[in-house]
């Protein structure tokens, strides 16, 4: 009875050992699988990550671009809106210049056409009396 039992026990702990020899089997090559999925990822990884930061120099100095650019175009709105403020002042200059030239000439127009009707009234007055 002993020796089937000890039969018994063989079998089961070499049904056991062949299990668990598969089953370690199984393991190494889902070990391998990951540990070759992580050499490739890394690989991966790596290579992303020196696109992304050539990606990102190029966008930080696309960024300085768009600084500069919108500093000349600040600098140019400043300059457009001074010269516009100098063509209104010359406007302005211009206008009261002319309206204040054209007032005299008119007051110095309609003193002489006084001047004129009145010595012609009087030289007229002058002869008929005479």
């Amino acid at each position: 009875m002993s020796e089937i039992l000890l039969g018994i026990g063989v079998a089961t702990f070499v049904v056991y050992a062949v299990f668990n020899v598969v089953y370690l089997m199984s393991m190494k090559r889902n070990m391998d699988s990951a540990g070759a999925f992580l050499r490739n990822t890394e690989n991966n990884v790596n290579a992303a990550l020196v696109e992304l930061k050539g990606t990102l120099e190029n966008l930080r100095k696309i960024s300085g671009d768009i600084g500069a650019v919108t500093s000349d175009v600040k600098r140019i709105s400043d300059t457009v809106a001074g010269v516009e403020r100098s063509m209104r002042g010359l406007f302005e200059y211009v206008k009261e210049g002319l309206g204040s030239a054209a007032g005299a000439k008119m007051a110095g127009l309609k003193a002489g056409l006084t001047t004129g009707v009145a010595t012609l009234a009087k030289r007229m007055r002058v002869r008929k009396e005479g």
